[in-house]
Protein backbone atom coordinates (compact mmCIF):
# COMPACT_ATOMS: atom_id res chain seq x y z
CA UNK A 1 0.00 0.00 0.00
CA UNK A 2 3.09 2.47 0.46
CA UNK A 3 3.69 2.67 -3.02
CA UNK A 4 0.04 4.31 -3.76
CA UNK A 5 1.09 7.90 -2.40
CA UNK A 6 4.31 7.39 -4.73
CA UNK A 7 2.47 6.49 -7.56
CA UNK A 8 -0.24 9.01 -7.15
CA UNK A 9 2.56 11.50 -6.54
CA UNK A 10 4.56 10.34 -9.57
CA UNK A 11 1.35 10.79 -11.81
CA UNK A 12 0.47 14.22 -10.70
CA UNK A 13 4.56 15.45 -11.18
CA UNK A 14 4.19 13.80 -14.35
CA UNK A 15 0.77 16.14 -14.99
CA UNK A 16 2.72 19.08 -14.46
CA UNK A 17 5.52 18.58 -16.62
CA UNK A 18 3.00 17.70 -19.56
CA UNK A 19 1.53 21.09 -19.08
CA UNK A 20 4.67 22.86 -18.93
CA UNK A 21 5.53 21.48 -22.11
CA UNK A 22 2.33 22.13 -23.86
CA UNK A 23 2.90 25.89 -21.90
CA UNK A 24 5.82 26.46 -23.66
CA UNK A 25 4.55 25.53 -26.67
CA UNK A 26 2.17 27.92 -26.64
CA UNK A 27 4.32 30.94 -25.17
CA UNK A 28 6.73 30.01 -28.47
CA UNK A 29 3.80 30.68 -30.71
CA UNK A 30 3.70 33.96 -30.02
CA UNK A 31 4.89 36.96 -30.66
CA UNK A 32 7.02 38.14 -27.61
CA UNK A 33 8.93 41.01 -26.08
CA UNK A 34 12.80 40.75 -27.43
CA UNK A 35 13.75 43.29 -25.08
CA UNK A 36 13.31 45.19 -22.05
CA UNK A 37 16.70 47.13 -21.71
CA UNK A 38 14.78 50.13 -19.53
CA UNK A 39 17.32 52.34 -17.07
CA UNK A 40 18.61 49.82 -14.99
CA UNK A 41 22.13 48.96 -13.24
CA UNK A 42 22.01 45.83 -14.36
CA UNK A 43 20.70 43.87 -17.28
CA UNK A 44 19.89 40.09 -16.85
CA UNK A 45 20.11 38.08 -20.38
CA UNK A 46 18.05 34.59 -20.59
CA UNK A 47 19.25 32.16 -22.51
CA UNK A 48 16.69 28.86 -23.26
CA UNK A 49 17.74 25.11 -23.72
CA UNK A 50 17.23 22.74 -26.82
CA UNK A 51 14.54 22.70 -29.19
CA UNK A 52 12.95 25.67 -27.22
CA UNK A 53 12.94 29.72 -27.90
CA UNK A 54 13.70 32.59 -25.88
CA UNK A 55 9.74 33.13 -25.65
CA UNK A 56 9.35 30.45 -22.82
CA UNK A 57 11.54 32.48 -20.35
CA UNK A 58 7.98 35.13 -20.55
CA UNK A 59 6.35 34.54 -17.17
CA UNK A 60 10.17 34.12 -15.62
CA UNK A 61 10.71 37.79 -17.15
CA UNK A 62 7.75 39.07 -15.96
CA UNK A 63 8.35 38.04 -12.48
CA UNK A 64 11.99 39.27 -12.15
CA UNK A 65 11.20 42.73 -13.84
CA UNK A 66 8.46 42.98 -11.37
CA UNK A 67 10.16 42.12 -8.21
CA UNK A 68 14.16 42.90 -8.85
CA UNK A 69 15.27 46.50 -10.37
CA UNK A 70 16.63 45.33 -13.50
CA UNK A 71 16.51 45.15 -17.55
CA UNK A 72 15.91 41.99 -19.16
CA UNK A 73 16.82 40.51 -22.78
CA UNK A 74 16.71 36.82 -24.27
CA UNK A 75 18.83 34.83 -26.97
CA UNK A 76 17.03 32.54 -29.55
CA UNK A 77 18.68 30.00 -31.36
CA UNK A 78 17.98 27.00 -33.60
CA UNK A 79 18.61 23.25 -32.76
CA UNK A 80 20.90 22.51 -35.60
CA UNK A 81 22.83 26.08 -34.66
CA UNK A 82 27.00 25.86 -33.96
CA UNK A 83 27.65 25.29 -30.29
CA UNK A 84 30.64 27.47 -30.39
CA UNK A 85 28.36 30.02 -33.07
CA UNK A 86 25.67 30.27 -30.51
CA UNK A 87 28.17 31.10 -27.37
CA UNK A 88 30.24 34.08 -29.79
CA UNK A 89 26.27 35.36 -30.86
CA UNK A 90 25.23 35.57 -26.98
CA UNK A 91 28.94 37.06 -26.56
CA UNK A 92 28.11 40.18 -28.49
CA UNK A 93 24.38 39.95 -26.80
CA UNK A 94 25.97 40.32 -23.75
CA UNK A 95 28.14 43.48 -24.61
CA UNK A 96 25.52 44.86 -26.36
CA UNK A 97 22.86 44.74 -23.20
CA UNK A 98 25.84 45.95 -20.55
CA UNK A 99 26.46 49.39 -21.64
CA UNK A 100 29.34 49.45 -18.85
CA UNK A 101 27.01 47.41 -15.99
CA UNK A 102 27.29 44.10 -14.60
CA UNK A 103 25.41 41.37 -16.31
CA UNK A 104 23.24 38.28 -15.02
CA UNK A 105 22.89 35.37 -17.00
CA UNK A 106 19.78 32.66 -16.54
CA UNK A 107 19.96 29.29 -18.64
CA UNK A 108 17.96 26.68 -18.42
CA UNK A 109 19.20 23.36 -19.76
CA UNK A 110 21.67 23.54 -22.50
CA UNK A 111 21.46 27.52 -21.72
CA UNK A 112 23.13 27.01 -18.78
CA UNK A 113 26.15 25.03 -20.53
CA UNK A 114 26.22 27.44 -23.21
CA UNK A 115 27.14 30.68 -20.41
CA UNK A 116 29.61 29.02 -18.90
CA UNK A 117 30.88 28.30 -22.35
CA UNK A 118 31.40 32.17 -22.94
CA UNK A 119 32.19 33.52 -19.40
CA UNK A 120 35.22 30.70 -18.85
CA UNK A 121 36.14 30.29 -22.64
CA UNK A 122 35.07 33.84 -24.45
CA UNK A 123 36.33 35.68 -21.47
CA UNK A 124 32.95 37.02 -20.82
CA UNK A 125 33.38 36.44 -16.94
CA UNK A 126 34.59 39.31 -14.51
CA UNK A 127 37.87 36.98 -13.93
CA UNK A 128 38.93 37.98 -17.49
CA UNK A 129 37.52 41.60 -17.32
CA UNK A 130 34.09 40.78 -18.75
CA UNK A 131 30.65 42.09 -17.74
CA UNK A 132 29.12 38.49 -15.96
CA UNK A 133 29.27 38.74 -12.63
CA UNK A 134 26.15 36.34 -11.78
CA UNK A 135 25.08 32.56 -13.44
CA UNK A 136 22.21 31.43 -12.55
CA UNK A 137 21.39 27.69 -14.15
CA UNK A 138 18.21 25.77 -14.36
CA UNK A 139 18.43 21.93 -14.93
CA UNK A 140 21.77 22.32 -16.66
CA UNK A 141 23.56 19.22 -17.07
CA UNK A 142 26.93 20.34 -15.80
CA UNK A 143 28.47 16.70 -15.95
CA UNK A 144 26.42 15.91 -19.13
CA UNK A 145 23.33 14.18 -19.64
CA UNK A 146 23.10 10.59 -21.04
CA UNK A 147 19.97 11.39 -23.02
CA UNK A 148 21.71 13.44 -25.07
CA UNK A 149 23.03 10.67 -27.37
CA UNK A 150 19.24 11.24 -29.02
CA UNK A 151 20.19 14.73 -29.86
CA UNK A 152 21.82 15.97 -33.42
CA UNK A 153 24.66 18.03 -33.99
CA UNK A 154 27.35 19.81 -31.75
CA UNK A 155 24.60 20.72 -29.42
CA UNK A 156 23.56 17.30 -28.92
CA UNK A 157 27.39 16.58 -28.87
CA UNK A 158 28.41 19.41 -26.32
CA UNK A 159 25.91 17.91 -23.72
CA UNK A 160 27.03 14.16 -23.79
CA UNK A 161 28.84 13.09 -20.58
CA UNK A 162 32.45 13.65 -20.94
CA UNK A 163 32.38 15.40 -23.98
CA UNK A 164 35.11 17.77 -25.28
CA UNK A 165 32.75 20.79 -23.85
CA UNK A 166 31.84 19.18 -20.63
CA UNK A 167 35.66 18.03 -19.74
CA UNK A 168 36.71 21.70 -20.72
CA UNK A 169 33.89 23.55 -18.78
CA UNK A 170 35.30 20.94 -15.78
CA UNK A 171 39.03 21.97 -15.87
CA UNK A 172 38.62 25.74 -16.87
CA UNK A 173 35.96 26.38 -13.96
CA UNK A 174 38.71 28.45 -12.04
CA UNK A 175 38.33 30.72 -15.22
CA UNK A 176 34.87 31.96 -13.70
CA UNK A 177 35.70 31.58 -10.04
CA UNK A 178 34.72 35.04 -9.50
CA UNK A 179 31.06 34.56 -10.62
CA UNK A 180 28.45 34.02 -8.43
CA UNK A 181 26.57 30.78 -9.72
CA UNK A 182 23.28 29.54 -8.33
CA UNK A 183 22.43 26.34 -10.17
CA UNK A 184 18.63 24.62 -9.40
CA UNK A 185 18.27 20.91 -9.81
CA UNK A 186 14.95 19.35 -10.45
CA UNK A 187 14.92 15.89 -8.68
CA UNK A 188 12.17 14.67 -10.88
CA UNK A 189 14.21 15.71 -13.83
CA UNK A 190 14.12 13.28 -17.00
CA UNK A 191 15.89 14.56 -19.44
CA UNK A 192 19.08 15.57 -17.41
CA UNK A 193 19.98 12.14 -16.19
CA UNK A 194 21.16 11.57 -13.67
CA UNK A 195 19.59 14.36 -12.23
CA UNK A 196 22.60 15.07 -10.18
CA UNK A 197 24.28 16.51 -13.24
CA UNK A 198 22.54 20.04 -12.48
CA UNK A 199 24.59 20.66 -9.34
CA UNK A 200 27.92 19.14 -10.60
CA UNK A 201 29.78 22.31 -10.45
CA UNK A 202 32.45 23.38 -8.12
CA UNK A 203 30.97 26.24 -5.61
CA UNK A 204 28.01 26.66 -6.78
CA UNK A 205 24.61 27.56 -4.13
CA UNK A 206 22.79 25.01 -4.84
CA UNK A 207 18.69 24.47 -4.57
CA UNK A 208 17.76 20.84 -4.77
CA UNK A 209 14.02 20.64 -5.28
CA UNK A 210 12.79 17.32 -5.27
CA UNK A 211 9.38 17.06 -6.74
CA UNK A 212 10.60 19.42 -9.75
CA UNK A 213 10.66 18.26 -13.80
CA UNK A 214 12.94 19.89 -16.29
CA UNK A 215 10.46 21.88 -18.17
CA UNK A 216 8.47 22.74 -14.83
CA UNK A 217 11.50 24.52 -13.71
CA UNK A 218 10.62 27.78 -16.10
CA UNK A 219 7.28 28.66 -14.19
CA UNK A 220 7.45 26.65 -10.99
CA UNK A 221 7.28 29.65 -8.23
CA UNK A 222 9.84 28.40 -6.51
CA UNK A 223 12.16 28.64 -9.16
CA UNK A 224 10.90 32.35 -10.30
CA UNK A 225 11.28 33.42 -6.69
CA UNK A 226 15.55 31.49 -6.61
CA UNK A 227 16.09 33.49 -9.88
CA UNK A 228 14.58 36.83 -8.84
CA UNK A 229 16.45 36.96 -5.52
CA UNK A 230 19.27 35.91 -7.45
CA UNK A 231 19.23 38.61 -9.98
CA UNK A 232 19.01 41.80 -7.33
Amino acid sequence: MAAVPRLIEKSAQFGREVRAVVRQGRLMSRPSLETSLARADRTVLFVHGFMAAGAVFGPMRAHVEATAAVATLKLTYGPLDRFEAIAARLGSLVRMASRGHPVTIVGHSLGGILARWYLQELGGAIDGGGPVDRLVTLASPHAGTRTARFAPGSLGEALRPGSRVIERLREGRGRAAQVTHVAVVAGRDRMITPPESAGDIDGAELHVIDDLGHNEALFDPRVLDIVARSVR
